[in-house]
């Protein structure tokens, strides 16, 4: 979906691409395809949007250890160096599936302790 959104740039197409990024845990493509969209965005003057894109891809580029590319944002978007983290879409979507994953596990357990106690 990020290579289709990049042949035919669209705020649909963009905002699809994030989502499944997101949705697959890939941090980076999520980091990319958020700093394009940014650019996009920029193009076609929305620069509140396009910077809330930029702060996203910031913060993806971080979590993926990409330090030098988020160095090299804060360079060139000064607001970059006052920003305040956002959740990445991938790691909200990472925590949910953990904490379903952890609690299919606890009732598991405790079934699989009262089966043995009953025996």
């Amino acid at each position: 979906l990020f290579m289709l959104a990049m042949k035919g740039p669209s705020r649909e197409a963009f905002k699809k691409a994030i989502d499944a990024c997101a949705e697959a845990n890939m941090i980076h493509l999520e980091a990319m395809a958020n700093e394009r969209y940014a650019s996009f965005l920029s193009n076609e003057k929305d620069m509140a949007l396009a910077n809330d894109h930029i702060t996203s891809s910031y913060w993806l580029y971080q979590d993926w250890g990409a330090h030098a590319k988020a160095l090299q944002l804060s360079q060139q978007y000064d607001f970059l160096k006052h920003s305040r983290r956002k959740v990445a879409k991938s790691l909200t979507l990472s925590n949910a599936t953990s904490d379903k994953s952890l609690t299919f596990f606890n009732t598991t357990f405790k079934s699989s302790k009262k089966i043995l106690a009953n025996r």
